[in-house]
């Protein structure tokens, strides 16, 4: 086996990248070009397994050339980085933002700038394909500072490269660059515990459940009992991303960790048993609250923010402007565009616990099923005076404290008497309601009363739940006297 030599206590943690940006932006031909002429263990030749990271060498500094380690995650997209975050996990220290010269900022690059700030990490432009003619990348950074980034070059704090990853021209400079910035950040780790975030997963016919993990601090050895959320079990194997079996990985590091009962989810938190136990006494480093947070399903932790935050998506630029120019000065747009509400957008959303608007455009049901799960609410609107009216109300009871979870609105169109109870026929508008739920009444911003849903059924047939854009009759376990036009509201 071969076995990594421990570092001393002040060396200063790996740092690790992820790369981002526009389809077709040249972020796969960045990361193959670097693979390619940087792999950190050169006499192997060529990568023998891919397990979502690896790790380059590189020589630092001007005078005293020292050998340097970074690692860069090979498969987040914006989908799996969103949902690291959205989990609690920071996983990237750095990222790297690639951009076309040929193309410059669209819709996937502004997306991009709100994952990074989302995540609170610093970011490097990686202006791409300036070997290709007539390209022009002072056109681009006026495009990146408009989109919010304030650059190096005009006084702010976000370096730009210009590189060309066909032909690698630029390479070492972005590579300087990141070790640089790594330097000026600090980017440290905690030798006293050990976390690590999963970062890939995938289910072996010969290993059984497999997953990738980059440590984030300490250190984890072959034969160690580690938490994943709900499971626990000892660490039957390592391998670094050549294929190599470990007997220990250390802060930076990425690794495949073989032993798992089932698969974890991705971005959620690995640590040492022995380090959870002690937590929970009050005698280790880690915060308990911090260890019981991970060991259970993620919740929505509420919108408790002064300022209300909107995910913004319509079907035009006309519309879109519209829209956000209307809204009202103390709400937050975390990010806008053209276009159907993604998965990204829920992700997003649910990263930075934004409210997602949607204007002249119905989600699809996978995105409305993603939302659902994560406990993103998605509110769709055709009127835009309607639009800005119940967001100002929501803004408001957030000023108030007085906002609650909403899992879901319904309207109610139509009163049917069924023997002493009214039934109340609604189309549901917003995320979704369930038989159980506890729902209040309102007409209006008028709440008229809270109650518990008794009986929901769709086509003469009892449901459990009703999704957005079915109808359903309901009845409530408490007497409440709604008329057609008012809203039942599910909180829980």
């Amino acid at each position: 086996m071969i076995k990594k030599q421990a570092i001393s206590e002040t060396f200063a943690r790996v740092p690790i990248i992820t790369v981002m940006g526009h389809v077709d932006h040249g972020k796969t031909t960045l990361l193959d070009t670097i693979r390619k002429t940087n792999i950190a263990t050169q006499e192997h030749g060529s990568i023998t397994q891919h397990i979502g990271a690896y790790q380059i060498n590189i020589e630092h500094g001007t005078k005293n050339k020292e050998q340097k380690t970074i690692t860069f995650i090979d498969t987040p997209g914006h989908e799996a980085f969103a949902k690291m975050r959205a989990r609690g996990a920071a996983v990237a220290d750095i990222a790297i933002l690639v951009v076309a010269a040929n193309d410059g900022v669209l819709p996937q690059t502004i997306e991009s700038i709100a994952h990074i700030k989302a995540a609170k990490i610093p970011c490097i432009v990686a202006i791409n394909k300036i070997d290709l003619p007539g390209v022009l990348p002072d056109k681009i950074k006026k495009q990146l500072t408009k989109a919010g980034l304030t650059l190096e070059e005009y006084g702010g704090e976000t370096p730009v490269v210009p590189i060309s990853a066909k032909t690698g021209t630029g390479i070492d400079k972005l590579l300087e660059t990141i070790l640089l910035l790594a330097d000026l950040y600090q980017i440290k780790e905690d030798k006293q515990k050990f976390v690590g975030v999963v970062i890939e997963t995938t289910l072996s016919k010969n290993k059984g459940p497999v997953a990738t993990l980059v440590v984030r601090s300490g250190s984890l050895k072959v034969g160690d009992e580690i938490i994943c959320e709900n499971q626990e079990f000892r660490v039957r194997a390592l391998r670094d991303f050549m294929g190599n079996n470990l007997d220990t990985v250390l802060a930076g590091d990425p690794a495949e960790i073989l032993g798992w009962k089932i698969l974890p989810e991705v971005g959620s938190t690995v640590y040492l048993k022995k380090q959870v136990a002690l937590a929970v006494k009050g005698k280790s480093p880690l915060s308990p609250d911090r260890v019981v947070q991970t060991l259970v399903s993620p919740t929505h932790r509420g919108l408790t923010e002064e300022k209300i935050k909107l995910v913004i998506k319509s079907d035009t630029a006309g519309t879109l402007e519209a829209v956000t120019s209307g809204l009202q000065n103390d709400l937050e747009i975390i990010n806008s565009g053209i276009g159907s509400i993604t998965e990204s957008d829920i992700l997003l959303a649910k990263t930075t616990r934004a409210i997602v608007v949607g204007f002249h455009i119905t989600p699809s049901p996978n995105v409305i099923k993603l939302a659902q799960s994560e406990k993103v609410i998605i509110k769709t609107y055709n009127i835009i005076y309607e639009l800005f009216k119940e967001i100002e109300e929501v803004a408001e009871a957030i000023k108030q404290g007085n906002l609650v979870e909403i899992l879901g609105e319904a309207k109610i169109i139509a009163l049917f008497p069924y023997e002493n109870e009214t039934v109340a026929g609604v189309k549901i508008i917003s995320g979704r309601i369930a038989r159980g739920d506890q729902v209040k009444v309102m007409r209006q911003s008028i709440e008229l009363g809270r109650a518990r849903i008794k009986s929901l059924r769709s086509h003469k047939k009892d449901i459990n739940r009703a999704d957005l854009g079915m109808e359903a009759g309901l009845i409530l376990a408490q007497k409440i006297d709604f008329l057609t036009g008012d809203s039942i509201i599910s909180i829980g």
